[in-house]
């Protein structure tokens, strides 16, 4: 069992001074990949997306690559980025109204401008450098996951220990049901009519249909089979994080009909605890991998 939630960083050092890669994750219903690279690196994003496909199988990636010049290293200055940003301004000055006059500063706050010379093409050896960076980035990334995924399971575990208990509670306090309703219903008859001769056959008869109505055995083997289920599933390796949730769903309609059909102050105060521990669950399955 893995989060989805993770951080993971990897650097070395190049000749063109220091690649950095930093990795984030966080909760999402599919994979989604993105990446910030160089300029000189988003030729092989495409190789830098297959390499997390392999390792990740769910959650928002979002890997950061960048690289750390030497503070003496020259810079250049990108003329035609700033006659761009330029026309852009006087543009948008245009457009708006404002009549501000343009000034250095302006085209300062663009770090692109005034960027330090780097490699603009990528050797073999280069592009495997950065890719062996990413993953092991993406590694730690994803011993973070399962770091936090272990705290995770052992809480979900010790919450489906509670649900199991309570199931057996409210099992055990159905057990003596139909007799229980049989005398209730006879005393209740009684009472109305006095003295008149109560009809045994119909007495029987009713007891059968409203024990008929009420009978929760179904809800709760379906219930002790979605637990089990849940269990066997936690255990298991990969996404899980989808399966857990739908087995949780299929839990809560089942706790939702026991409540509706037993009609006893008890067991519902049993169904209302076995549901919040259903939810602080569910809370906790939405960020499984």
């Amino acid at each position: 069992m893995k989060s989805m939630t993770g951080y993971g960083k990897s650097e070395v050092e190049t000749k063109y001074g220091k690649l950095v890669v930093e990795t984030r994750s966080e909760n999402h219903r599919f994979l989604d990949i993105k990446f910030q690279l160089p300029e000189s690196t988003l030729s092989i994003e495409n190789q830098l997306s297959e390499a997390v496909k392999n390792s990740i199988l769910r959650g928002k990636i979002r890997v950061t690559v960048s690289l750390e010049t030497p503070k003496n290293n020259s810079s250049t200055i990108n003329l035609d980025l700033a006659k761009k940003t330029k026309t852009n301004i006087d543009k948008l000055k245009k457009e708006l109204g404002i009549k501000e006059e343009t000034r250095l500063e302006h085209f300062l706050m663009i770090r692109e401008i005034f960027a330090p010379e780097t490699k603009q093409t990528l050797s073999k050896n280069e592009t495997a450098v950065i890719i062996k960076t990413v993953l092991e980035a993406i590694k730690k990334l994803d011993q973070s996951r399962a770091s936090e995924g272990k705290k995770l399971e052992k809480d979900i575990k010790q919450r489906l220990k509670m649900i199991e208990k309570l199931t057996v509670t409210i099992r055990s306090k159905r057990k003596d049901f139909i007799k229980n309703t049989s005398v209730k219903l006879k005393e209740r008859i009684e009472k109305l009519l006095e003295d008149t001769k109560i009809d045994e056959e119909r007495l029987y008869q009713e007891t059968a249909y409203l024990a008929e109505r009420s009978d929760i055995t179904e809800e709760l083997v379906r219930l002790k089979a979605h637990i089990s289920k849940f269990r066997e599933t936690s255990n298991k390796k990969g996404s899980i994080g989808k399966e857990l949730d739908f087995l949780l769903q299929e839990m809560n309609r089942e706790a939702g009909t026991i409540s509706a059909k037993s009609k006893d102050a008890e067991i519902s105060h049993c169904i209302i605890d076995l549901r919040s521990e259903m939810e602080k669950i569910r809370e906790q399955v939405q960020n499984i991998e």
